[in-house]
């Protein structure tokens, strides 16, 4: 990924999209919390949000940003949605983890502590969408989902979408239940090739599963972007499960860009 520099602290972007015209995002890192509900610092997440939106020039006015709920329910987000959640979960969008839209100057933006965030563009169209693909949402394909919905909502064709799977809990370090495991095998194709037992427990590789659907939907392997960045591992990211239930969150900001 891509290191850049901005006040007080730093954006990730993937670099296989960072360049690409009409489609714009970040990932933010610490010591920034995103979260206006919890964390560290978390009276100053709304100044955070307004100094990304400037710095990839998206009206803050405009951010919108969902519930997350660990489901796979996505938002296509109009003129009329746009801006809700900006200021606190209170507004968002409810009862979804993916948005998308093709709106221009609208900002997409998601939470996360230790789940990928997963991004979703056409250039061409233009059009983005985002997704919080938790390891319920993944089981429940919502990666797949996301860059489906694109092509039904705005006429995206698979050979012209990039993606990009955000820094996350790594496949050698997301210990998880054999419940888990029954659940993936129940809706995934081939399921056990994403677990593997460890000294420290079975692990689940979000990170090639959520990969596999994009795959499956019809983007082209060299366009789909693996961040490989675990946040258990790496102390630049909240981690729910490295620092507890009181951790802040890190952010994934994406927008088609201003008109």
């Amino acid at each position: 990924m891509i290191v850049e520099p901005l006040a007080n602290g730093e954006l990730l972007r993937f670099g296989t999209i960072a360049e690409l015209p009409g489609c714009t995002h970040a990932i933010t890192v610490k010591p920034w919390n995103m979260a206006c509900h919890c964390g560290p610092n978390a009276g100053a997440a709304l100044e955070h949000r307004r100094t990304v939106c400037d710095a990839l020039d998206l009206p803050f006015e405009r951010l919108t940003c969902a519930e997350q709920v660990h489901g796979c329910e996505l938002a296509v987000v109009d003129v009329g949605q746009a801006g809700a959640g900006r200021d606190g979960r209170a507004s968002a969008i409810t009862g979804v983890d993916g948005l998308l839209t093709d709106q221009p100057g609208v900002g997409l933006m998601l939470l996360s502590a230790d789940c990928p965030l997963v991004l979703v563009c056409d250039p061409d169209r233009p059009a983005v969408g985002v997704a919080h693909a938790s390891w319920r949402a993944t089981v429940s394909r919502i990666s797949q989902g996301l860059a489906n919905r694109m092509i039904e909502a705005f006429g995206c064709r698979p050979a012209d979408m990039w993606a990009g799977i955000g820094p996350s809990a790594g496949p050698d370090s997301y210990v998880v239940g054999d419940d888990v495991r029954q659940q993936a095998a129940a809706s995934l194709d081939n399921a056990e090739r994403y677990f593997r037992q460890t000294p420290a427990g079975m692990t689940f590789d979000l990170w090639s599963a959520n990969r596999d659907q994009l795959l499956a939907t019809g983007l082209r392997a060299e366009r789909v972007e693996v961040a490989g960045i675990c946040t258990l591992q790496d102390d630049r990211f909240f981690s729910y499960r490295r620092e507890g239930p009181e951790t802040g969150r890190f952010a994934l900001v994406a927008g088609v860009g201003s008109s």
